[in-house]
């Protein structure tokens, strides 16, 4: 995105950056949405499929499933940073972006130390999500204040069948874990295939529900 972003800005391109930047936007969001919602849905059944083995024991399983799935409120957030940013950097503008990330990380720092001792090791991925969405927000702030960007109509018209068609892949994905439920307790030998198998289908089911429903066509990834 960014050397071709720099170009557009440079030949001082308008419609080419706007549709740029609203469709990077549209991919990584196409992207992170279904991400968050699997991993907060299957996310004792990632980990235990993973690593629930051995001396990684029950608890430990159930520790790291919890840490994941705050871990996974944060994931759109991580993904819409990467685009932000790249609008200030495609404007030679490196500062913006470092004062906010730093702003973003003083605030993780904060949240984590003062609270630790009440909550535990829990508030590290609680606060690394919290503080990576306020740091979208404040880029969203100076990029509307340097109208640097305006969301289009088609971004909002894909942006909500993307929502959409992860509710229906949450909702498929829900109902198969409850169907193999029994197949992901810890000493199940076999619960990496099921897991292997649920995704396979939740991804069908998603991409399925994108293409119907118009929120993302492969063809939208070749942007000209």
């Amino acid at each position: 995105m960014l050397p071709q972003l720099s170009k557009y800005i440079k030949n001082k391109n308008i419609t080419q950056t706007k549709n740029l930047q609203n469709r990077s936007l549209e991919l990584s969001l196409f992207l992170s949405i279904p991400a968050t919602a699997g991993l907060v849905l299957a996310s004792k059944e990632i980990i235990t499929s993973l690593f629930g083995y051995g001396s990684f024991d029950i608890q430990s399983v159930n520790n790291t499933a919890a840490a994941l799935t705050f871990f996974a409120f944060g994931v759109p957030a991580f993904s819409m940073l990467k685009i932000f940013s790249n609008f200030f950097f495609a404007r030679n503008n490196t500062k913006t972006p470092f004062y906010l990330s730093l702003v973003s990380v003083t605030l993780n720092v904060l949240i984590s130390i003062s609270l630790f001792s009440k909550v535990g090791f829990i508030i590290i991925p609680i606060a690394t999500s919290i503080s990576s969405w306020i740091n979208v927000l404040l880029h969203l702030y100076f990029i509307k204040k340097r109208n640097l960007h305006n969301f289009d109509s088609k971004f909002t018209y894909k942006f909500t069948r993307i929502l959409l068609s992860a509710v229906v892949m949450g909702i498929i994905l829900y109902l198969l874990l409850g169907i193999f439920s029994d197949k992901f307790i810890y000493n199940e030998s076999w619960k990496f295939i099921y897991l292997f198998i649920i995704v396979l289908i939740s991804l069908f089911v998603y991409f399925f529900a994108s293409n119907f429903s118009g929120a993302f066509k492969f063809k939208d990834i070749k942007l000209r």
